[in-house]
């Protein structure tokens, strides 16, 4: 057995946002830090490749810009202001017959084709509503016991609003078009995007755990990437006293952050605190993302393109489209331009065979005039088997904490939280407060 006979004060398993979160805040702090990712590329499901000089995202997430600990975290990071491009156009929504479109601002309600007059009293009603307190108390209102389906329907939205607009955009924000995450969750995204748009950074989302993963080192910290953990050990006494990894090295620390996702994460707690492992949420949300380089632009401006209609049953349904370099590089003159084209596959599983030809397909209908076979080539796929747990209601409720029953051994993750890039954030944040000895 190899063991390396360096102590760090804190190892953290997992290079996703909570654990780079966690370790520029220690690092920030004088703490000695070393980050261990078994992929090949920091970001986990935020992670950002290239092609041809452009960024592409491997899986389309929403980032809010109102996300207030996400907000800090960037400001923490130095990463411009200017390199958070807004979808200022919104998102616009083909109904089968046409398109719909909502824009960022606020007036563009009263212009939206997808509800009915008395459906966009309600939608302003509920903003409205929403923005009366902080975001992060909507999560543990009253609604957080029925699903969002019902919430809306509880509200007085029917079949044409749930079907037209809620379920084609909510379904892709939860990557469950069923609407069953819990009502407290819908309503803490409705506060935080009521607040403000959803923004890309410049270098695609995976820019800021690049930025995260440079400033730890930058303060000395380590982040190892291809080292997998297979056992988090234990002093006689019971407390945390390293890893070791698959490559059989037994790496030495006085506190073990474990920020992986959840199914390792449970794997990793499981001989440790049962309890623990017991809690961590095992139903998942699961999602296709096909990315295409196109030699001539799909369409012009800073929005999404969701798919409101009707489920023909031929094949996957591609459920968004984003052509993410309109608002990456809105002024670059000529190609290649990067399109996301997402399917949600919950539930049932990240497998979508034939994604590709829905892609044509969808196009064809959308875009009747564009020559998809001659100006598109396809980059790659990236299925999310566990691309985030789904919150149904009551989830949320016995989800673990940040600390075990282990001494020394803390939990971050969305997975402590809610299943977005503002949970997974503000969990490092409070593991990285927990390891400075304050309260989790």
């Amino acid at each position: 057995m190899n063991t390396d006979q360096r102590r760090d004060d804190v190892i953290i398993i997992g290079a996703g946002m909570a654990g780079l979160t966690c370790g520029h805040r220690l690092a920030g702090a004088g703490r000695g830090v070393r980050v261990l990712e078994a992929e090949r590329a920091v970001g986990g499901r935020t992670r950002t490749e290239w092609h041809e000089g452009r960024p592409v995202d491997l899986g389309f997430q929403a980032l809010f810009s109102r996300y207030p600990e996400t907000r800090r975290l960037i400001r923490e990071l130095g990463i411009p202001a200017r390199d958070l491009r807004e979808f200022s156009g919104g998102a616009a929504f083909f109904d089968g017959s046409g398109w719909n479109r909502l824009g960022a601002a606020p007036t563009s309600l009263a212009r939206f084709g997808a509800l009915s007059a008395a459906d966009r009293v309600r939608l302003a009603r509920l903003g409205a509503e929403v923005l009366m307190r902080p975001a992060e108390d909507q999560l543990a209102g009253p609604a957080a016991g029925m699903t969002t389906e019902q919430h809306l329907r509880e509200l007085g939205f029917g079949d044409p609003a749930i079907e037209g607009f809620f379920r084609p955009f909510w379904g892709v924000v939860f990557l469950d078009r069923t609407l069953s995450a819990d009502a407290g969750y819908f309503r803490f995204l409705m506060a935080t995007l009521a607040r403000g748009p959803a923004v890309l950074p410049t270098d695609g989302l995976g820019m800021i755990a690049e930025w995260a993963a440079a400033g730890i080192r930058q303060r000395g910290g380590h982040v190892d990437l291809g080292v997998r953990v297979s056992e988090i050990l234990r002093d006689d006494a019971g407390a945390v006293s390293g890893v070791r990894t698959a490559d059989g090295r037994t790496l030495h620390a006085r506190t073990v952050v474990l920020a992986a996702e959840a199914p390792s994460a449970r794997t990793l707690l499981e001989p440790l605190d049962p309890e623990s492992a017991r809690r961590v949420p095992g139903e998942r949300a699961t999602v296709v993302t096909a990315a295409f380089a196109l030699a001539r632009p799909l369409y012009r401006g800073r929005v999404i393109l969701v798919n409101a209609e009707r489920d023909t049953g031929d094949g996957p349904r591609v459920d968004l489209m984003c052509q993410t370099t309109n608002v990456t590089r809105p002024g670059a003159v000529g190609g290649p331009h990067i399109l996301l084209a997402t399917t949600v596959t919950t539930p049932g599983g990240a497998s979508a065979p034939g994604l590709g030809e829905a892609v044509a397909r969808t196009v064809a209908r959308w875009s009747p005039g564009y020559a998809w076979a001659e100006h598109a080539r396809p980059i790659g796929e990236t299925a999310h088997e566990f691309a985030q747990y789904r919150p149904l209601p009551g989830v949320r409720d016995d989800l673990p904490g940040t600390r075990t029953r282990v001494p020394g051994l803390l939990v971050a993750g969305d997975l402590t939280r809610h299943p977005s890039i503002e949970g997974a954030v503000r969990s490092g944040a409070a593991a990285a407060d927990a390891a400075l000895g304050g309260p989790a």
